[in-house]
C-alpha cells in the first residue's frame, strides 16, 4: 500500500460510483480511500492491494480517467504510517508530519485511512502540498 492514485472522478458529470464500478469490474480490491470534495471538483484518492496497481491503472486508462500516482518514500508529499489501533496513534503520526511540513512549506491536504492488515496495523497515508518555500535556519 505504498502507492496512492489521485484523480478527479469526472466522467461528465463527476461520478464516484462510475469510477468505483470500473475498478470493481477489473477486480481491483481497494485497501483505502480518501479525498475531499470528490464530486465538486476535488480529488478522490485510493490505494489498492499490493500487486494490483497495474490492473487499477489499466481500468482507469480504459475508462479515460486522468490520474497521478504518488509513492510514499519517493514523492515528498505522501507519508505512510502503519498505526496500532490505540488512542493517540494517529496523533503520533501527524505530529512528526506537522513538524516536517513546517520546515518544508507544506500543509496537509487530506488523509487516506485503510483497512487493517493481517498484523492488525492500520495504514494511513497523509498527503501534504507545498504552499510556500520552507523555513530557513
Amino acid at each position: 500500500m505504498h502507492l496512492q492514485v489521485r484523480l478527479k472522478p469526472a466522467a461528465s458529470p463527476p461520478d464516484v460510483e462510475r469510477l468505483l464500478r470500473h475498478l470493481k469490474d477489473a477486480h481491483v480490491n481497494l485497501r483505502g480511500v480518501g479525498g475531499s470534495d470528490v464530486e465538486f471538483g476535488g480529488e478522490f484518492a485510493f490505494a489498492v492491494d499490493d500487486g494490483q496497481e497495474d490492473n487499477a491503472k489499466a481500468a482507469l486508462d480504459a475508462a479515460g480517467y486522468h490520474y497521478r500516482v504518488l509513492e510514499a518514500g519517493v514523492n515528498p508529499g505522501l507519508t505512510l504510517c502503519w498505526l496500532d489501533n490505540v488512542p493517540g496513534a494517529l496523533h503520533a503520526c501527524l505530529d512528526g508530519i506537522a513538524s516536517s511540513n513546517l520546515d518544508n512549506g507544506r500543509i496537509i491536504r487530506d488523509m487516506l485511512i485503510g483497512v487493517p492488515g493481517d498484523d492488525g496495523k492500520v495504514p494511513v497515508q497523509i498527503y501534504s502540498e507545498e504552499v510556500r518555500a520552507g523555513r530557513r535556519s
